[in-house]
């Protein structure tokens, strides 16, 4: 394995970057997906804890992983959005040195780091393509404790918010769940994939839930929690596919994020403006109908269609206009 640190632009953060070796015995793993790790610490510091044993962990699962420690102590959240836009940069435009595939690139962000990667994938022109969010700081009203002004992580959530996996305890007394809780009712609305898992008891920070990583707090060695690693792997494995075997592909069960059709949920259609403007094109007013009740808001056009909502025929000239997307 390669291990090496770069500095990045414009604020010298450290990406230290994890790249297996290459091996004759497993040629299709050439190429593998990234994990961008982003540890916890309040916006002071980057908890050792949430770094390499987090980025050991996804290399035992076939991914090259970059642990990122961004800019803290300084009170600008800014500086620290700008170093996670820097590693997102630079982990795509070297995918070939680093043996990545460019498309294939998480996230896992715990407590402010969460909040960082949960702020990457709703507010940055190049976003993760899925996101891994530990116990993470969502809400505004958690800065002022750490000295900051920071965004809501979750209000900028639409359809381009990448598939998201959450975990968190319900008794965590440093970040309520309440967050993650924010967060997943906004990609519920947008009718984004996501997974989310609330431990019963854990505390805040544990990690990877192992003694080894539990600073001797007993609190963070709750058995329960140490699945939420595999439990995350086999979330990316629906996003990103797994490497090919007999000679094929495996790809992801998810549909692309991209991809509109007669079978995507009316409040996913609503969240994008290129899909409201073609439906308005061929009937306006239709889409405030359409989610007009909100039990109705997580049905597709089809589904419309089937119970008589809309025509056969309205159907057929909607697909075509949002298949042209």
């Amino acid at each position: 394995m390669n291990v090496f640190t770069e500095k990045l632009a414009p604020n010298g953060a450290e990406l230290t970057c994890y790249i297996q070796h290459n091996s004759w015995e497993m040629p299709t793993a050439a190429v593998r997906p990234a994990m961008l790790v982003i540890p916890g610490g309040g916006y002071v510091m980057c908890s050792d804890r949430e770094a390499e044993p987090i980025a050991l962990a996804y290399l035992a699962e076939g991914f090259n992983a970059f642990v990122l420690r961004y800019s803290v102590n300084c009170q600008c959240w800014e500086r620290a959005y700008e170093d996670g836009e820097a590693a997102l940069r630079y982990i795509r435009e070297n995918a070939g040195a680093l043996h990545v595939d460019p498309n294939k690139v998480a996230a896992v962000g715990f407590s402010a780091g969460g909040h960082l990667a949960a702020c990457l994938g709703t507010m940055g022109a190049d976003r993760p393509d899925a996101l891994v969010l530990g116990y993470p700081v969502i809400l505004p009203e958690m800065g002022p404790p750490m000295g900051l002004d920071i965004p809501d992580a979750s209000a900028g959530a639409d359809w381009t918010t990448p598939p998201s996996f959450l975990f968190a305890s319900s008794d965590d007394g440093c970040v309520p769940v309440e967050n993650s809780l924010s967060f997943a009712q906004a990609l519920a609305k947008n009718a984004v994939f996501f997974e989310m898992h609330v431990y019963l008891h854990a505390g805040h920070g544990f990690s990877t839930g192992k003694a080894a990583h539990a600073n001797g707090n007993p609190d963070n060695a709750v058995p329960d929690t140490r699945d939420w690693i595999p439990d995350s792997v086999r979330f990316l494995r629906h996003v990103f596919g797994d490497f090919p075997l007999d000679g094929k592909p495996q790809p992801g069960t998810l549909p692309p994020a991209d991809r509109f059709g007669p079978d995507t949920p009316i409040r996913r259609l609503a969240s994008c403006p290129a899909c409201v403007s073609a439906m308005e094109a061929v009937s306006p007013g239709l889409v405030e109908n359409l989610r007009a009740n909100p039990m109705e808001s997580g049905m597709t056009l089809r589904m419309f269609a089937q119970a008589g909502r809309i025509s056969d025929g309205l159907l057929e000239t909607l697909t075509g206009a949002l298949e042209k997307l």
